[in-house]
């Protein structure tokens, strides 16, 4: 080969690696080959990634603020509320930076904060929120929710205005506002034609801190910062949800270093793995007080379970304090301290008492069998399926054990179903084949009435999830009768009384909420909300 053919062949070689290289580096800060860099947005570069473990596909490119598609997180991390969810359930302004509500709870008028733009460079303004409240309100997986059910009209009088008008009066409207969906606000680009409530979904462009970069479904979701984010400045890195469904992987992902944080609801961590990660220099561990508490669904139409007798029992023979390798506590009742409307009088508790549950079983008429050491009526002992999931959830197989171990202590034979996730919520809401299943209340602005109205609420046509009271559903229907926090108060007051005389579900655990990251990881600030966990858009790295 001569000189010459040789250096054509390395000048070649040497203009088609940079050609290359000049690719790679403008597929990663999200630019198409050939276009300019936006002289505002933040440079991120491929070390510039925060990766987040999540335990389910995000549907990144399904994610409309009008909808539950996708995770919660994300929801909230592109979208904005009107309104906040502060501390001890305080509402404080959003994207709204004042309201007033009428005396009849009839009419709420909001004032908007000015000079706000989407993601797209667009103006956020009253007819965005008519737009996106009409969405939604037109959606029929939304019509349970007040907003939905009572909304007559909304007026725009100008452009950071919005009067939304009730045909009666709303208790929940501000609650339901503040949510990580589907009340959220969206660009009307967002659809197709733009501004068309019933339009087709093109993309999500909110004006939180976060806009969808790139989706790999059951993989991962890739966010980029918001150049346009009102509150703070953009971010200087890229947003990473990567989809990894088992736990122990979760754990191995963050000791190797393919993922920087892990925990909470959308990423739990198992927590017999914690002590890995404890007095070790290179991760830190994050707690933060919560909301939620997990706890027995009950199938009374399990014959057993159909007499309140063996529901109490199940409650004292159940020691939470063993739960979570012994660092459980007494639980006082199915909702946390953090809970609106909770206080220490109006949580009654069944304390540990497996000699008084053993009494309650004889009263209702059961009768000890020395031979297979359990209780039974008419040649029938008491066996109880247990439907659990740990993907999301792993340290529920341990509680799961644990409660069976505690159920056979009193004479009740307990099975226990680890199922799939989607199998799992299938057995909940549509066929019911469990007799009692683990569940978890839900969090913030949804406690307590959404969350008891979602799972308690019964009519003839639409039974109640977890447990079908008329007594319970009446006074559901009183708390939608009243603004007044001291007569809302005193009907709580006697649902939580109702709960715990009937034995309506058997109180397991109060969570906390706990994420586990590696120390290039700073800043790191707990979300207002369990549905928006961190601050993600403040987190920094060291280089």
């Amino acid at each position: 080969m001569s000189k010459s053919f040789r250096r054509s062949a390395i000048t070649i070689s040497t203009i088609l690696l940079l050609l290359l290289a000049a690719c790679s580096s403008q597929t990663e800060s999200g630019k198409e080959p050939g276009t300019a860099a936006s002289t505002n947005k933040p440079e991120v570069t491929a070390a510039k990634r925060i990766t987040v473990a999540v335990t389910q596909d995000s549907k990144g490119d399904k994610i409309d603020a009008s909808t539950y598609n996708g995770a919660r997180a994300v929801h909230s991390a592109i979208y904005d509320p009107l309104v906040e969810f502060g501390e001890g359930g305080k509402i404080e302004p959003g994207l709204a930076t004042a309201w007033e509500v009428s005396e009849d709870g009839k009419t709420y008028t909001f004032h908007l904060r000015e000079n706000v733009q989407f993601s797209d460079g667009s103006a956020f303004n009253a007819e965005a929120v008519k737009f996106s409240l009409a969405r939604t309100v037109a959606n029929e997986e939304n019509a349970s929710l007040e907003i939905a059910r009572k909304l007559d009209k909304v007026e725009t009088p100008d452009d950071h205005t919005v009067v939304l008008h009730f045909k009666e009066m709303a208790t929940q409207a501000l609650l339901e506002l503040s949510q990580a969906r589907p009340f959220r606000i969206m660009s009307p680009n967002a659809v197709n034609p733009a501004g068309a409530a019933d339009g087709e979904f093109v993309k999500p462009i909110g004006t939180g801190p976060w806009q969808l970069d790139s989706f790999k479904e059951g993989a991962e979701t890739v966010l980029t910062a918001n150049e346009h984010y009102w509150k703070e400045k953009p971010s200087p890195y890229k947003l990473v949800f990567k989809v990894i469904t088992d736990p122990q992987a979760r754990v191995l992902a963050l000791q190797n270093g393919e993922i920087d944080i892990a925990g909470g609801e959308v990423g739990n961590i198992p927590y017999e793995s914690l002590p890995i990660f404890e007095n070790n220099a290179k991760y830190a561990i994050e707690q933060h007080a919560s909301t939620m508490s997990y706890f027995m669904v009950i199938n009374q139409k399990n014959a057993f379970l159909a007499d309140k007798n063996v529901r109490q029992a199940i409650n004292l023979g159940t020691d939470t304090s063993k739960m979570m390798n012994g660092q459980g506590a007494d639980v006082s009742g199915l909702f946390q301290s953090t809970v609106a409307f909770v206080t220490p009088a109006n949580q009654p508790t069944y304390s540990f008492d497996p000699d008084k549950a053993k009494q309650l079983l004889e009263t209702a008429g059961y009768q000890w069998n020395a031979g297979s050491k359990q209780y039974e009526k008419d040649g029938k002992p008491i066996q109880l399926r247990l439907v659990i999931q740990t993907e999301e959830y792993p340290e529920w197989k341990e509680m799961a054990e644990i409660f069976q171990s505690e159920m056979k202590n009193i004479g009740i034979k307990v099975e226990i179903a680890n199922l799939e996730r989607a199998a799992y919520y299938d057995t909940l809401w549509t066929n019911k084949e469990y007799d009692l299943l683990l569940y978890r209340t839900y969090t913030d602005a949804q406690l307590p009435y959404r969350f008891l109205t979602s799972l308690f609420y019964h009519t003839d046509k639409t039974p109640g999830v977890a447990y079908q009271d008329t007594t319970l559903t009446q006074q559901l229907d009183d708390i939608a009768k009243t603004t007044s926090k001291t007569e809302q108060q005193a009907i709580f007051d006697r649902i939580f009384k109702r709960l715990h005389e009937e034995a309506m579900t058997v109180p397991i655990y109060y969570t906390k909420q706990t994420f586990i990251h590696n120390k290039k990881i700073g800043n790191f600030i707990f979300g207002d909300i369990e549905d928006n966990p961190v601050e993600w858009h403040q987190l920094t790295i060291e280089e």
